[in-house]
This record gives C-alpha cells, sequence and structure tokens, in this order.
C-alpha cells in the first residue's frame, strides 16, 4: 500500500512539473510572438516630419543669397557648379531618394557646422545609415577632386624669385624642394616639453626639428 501510495506521488509531482514547465515555454513563446509583432508587425514611423530634405534644398537655393552662404560658405552659382562637375567627372548621381545636391548639403552642414549626422538625418528626413552612406560618397569624390584642384601651378622645380634672393631662405634649401613631401613622421614631445610646441608660431621649431635631428 505504502508503495502504491509512494508510486502514486511521484508520478503526480512528475507531471505537475511537467504541466510547469510547458506552461514556462507558452508564456516564453507568447513573449517573443510579441516582441516580434511589435518590433516587425506594428512599427512606428520615425520621419514623419511634412517638410524633406529635397524641399529644404530647393528652399535655400530660391530663398536669400546670404542665408545660403551663411549655411553652406559658398553661393549659389559655386555650389551648382560643383555639383555639376562631381556629376560629371566624379561618378556621383542621384539615388532614388536622395539627390547629388541634397547629399552636398547633408555633407557641407555636418563638416561646415559640425552638426550630428542623426540631427542631419531628422531635418533630411533620412535614416542615419542614408546620411552616413551619402556623406561618404561626397567625401570620397571630393577627395579625388581635390588632387586635380591643389596642386603646384607649374610642376617645375624652379626656386621662386622670393627664396633665391633671401639669403635667410637660400642657399640652405636648395635642391630640397620634395625632400620630406608626403612623408609621414611619427613624432612626439615630451610631456614635460609638450607646452613649448603648442600653436602654430611654434611649427618652424618642429620642422628644424624633423630636417635637423636624426
Amino acid at each position: 500500500m505504502d508503495d502504491n501510495s509512494t508510486s502514486s506521488g511521484s508520478l503526480y509531482e512528475s507531471t505537475s512539473s511537467s504541466e510547469e514547465g510547458d506552461d514556462l515555454d507558452e508564456i516564453f513563446i507568447a513573449h517573443i510572438m510579441n516582441e516580434y509583432e511589435e518590433i516587425f508587425l506594428c512599427k512606428t514611423p520615425q520621419r514623419t516630419s511634412m517638410l524633406s530634405g529635397a524641399q529644404f534644398v530647393r528652399d535655400m537655393i530660391e530663398g536669400h543669397p546670404q542665408t545660403y552662404y551663411e549655411l553652406f560658405w559658398m553661393d549659389k552659382e559655386t555650389f551648382m557648379n560643383l555639383c555639376d562637375h562631381l556629376k560629371r567627372h566624379e561618378n556621383l548621381h542621384d539615388t532614388r531618394f536622395v539627390t547629388v545636391e541634397e547629399a552636398m548639403v547633408m555633407f557641407l552642414l555636418i563638416v561646415g557646422h559640425n552638426v550630428r549626422m542623426r540631427v542631419v538625418a531628422d531635418h533630411f528626413q533620412h535614416s542615419t545609415e542614408t546620411v552616413a552612406q551619402h556623406f561618404k560618397e561626397v567625401r570620397r569624390a571630393l577627395c579625388r577632386l581635390g588632387k586635380i584642384l591643389i596642386c603646384p601651378n607649374n610642376m617645375t622645380n624652379d626656386v621662386s624669385s622670393y627664396v633665391a634672393s633671401n639669403p635667410k631662405y637660400f642657399p640652405w634649401f636648395k635642391d630640397c624642394i620634395g625632400a620630406i613631401d608626403g612623408t609621414h613622421i611619427s613624432a612626439w614631445v615630451p610631456a614635460n616639453r609638450q607646452t613649448s610646441f603648442r600653436g602654430t608660431a611654434n611649427d618652424a621649431r618642429v620642422f628644424l626639428d624633423a630636417l635637423t635631428r636624426p
């Protein structure tokens, strides 16, 4: 009799534990399904402003020239010429949702005014991924253009008359044109001497150290 009672009690406890485990599984599955529905099925739109980035660009182009210059650091004609040049020569083109002009405006606001990408994303009604992608594309196009525009007027190694006629500079730098151009020099100053090397007034001292010290 005792054996039968013990067996029945063990079976009851096992059945109860199994039912409790099933209940926990059902609760867990219901929780996962609820989270999935909230994230993927019942999305709440984030960018809902009526003023789109394209409309902002149009308003700026049609607006006051001084405001345009203060925001983008160039006049309208220069801006449009730059965008046209990038389209023709640097393979920068409009996408489905963002024009070259809008991408350039986003880039100029970020670089020229240190505006954060999240702020630009909200202002232009794009995702942060879209803003970051177009920022990189414009930056690369401008860097390619910079290699063409930022260069000496002539590629000869002629010494300028100002340097050649000034004993302060010549002949000390004779035949040194391009000696360290394009060379990255890894250098640092001890902490107790860093104050002396801060500021543009001490650039000559840093340059002299680079030339004279091994």
